[in-house]
């Protein structure tokens, strides 16, 4: 049950509107400004959601990542992403340092970060990082309050 009345995030999130205009708006970057990949981000945002146990995140799809040509077999290959042929190295070195953000963030090696550094450039790996935060912190705080997307 939702602890303030609401189900929706916007409507939660809302009761605080300068702070929700700065995450729009900071959230709209992410998947506008190009840094990253939005496939390789959508993938990451879901696969938060699947280790965060959050239904309304693991069924929302992000339309600039569909846009791009993400497809539902390669969304499907989160359930095994290790072994997946459907995902690349890229995407595989990402979902490994995403896991780790989530799990154990102080458990990330220089390899973890060496892994990804091999397919993003700095300002990559930052909107990554950048990326995990928002997509991690705001599943907790989605599931926390009891709230959908």
């Amino acid at each position: 049950m939702p602890w303030l009345g609401s189900t929706s995030f916007a409507q939660v999130f809302a009761l605080r509107p300068q702070l929700y205009a700065d995450y729009v708006a900071f959230a709209e970057r992410i998947w506008s400004d190009g840094a990253v990949d939005p496939q390789l981000l959508e993938l990451c945002r879901l696969l938060v959601a699947q280790m965060l146990g959050c239904p309304s995140e693991l069924r929302r799809r992000t339309p600039q990542a569909m846009t791009a040509g993400l497809s539902e077999a390669r969304i499907a290959a989160l359930s095994d992403w290790r072994r997946s042929t459907e995902l690349s190295a890229a995407e595989r070195a990402c979902l490994r340092f995403a896991q780790g953000f989530v799990l154990d963030p102080h458990g990330l090696t220089d390899a973890d970060a060496a892994a990804v550094a091999a397919h993003l450039s700095p300002p990559e790996m930052v909107a990554l990082v950048e990326a995990l935060a928002l997509f991690d912190g705001f599943t907790r705080f989605r599931l926390m309050l009891g709230v959908e997307g």
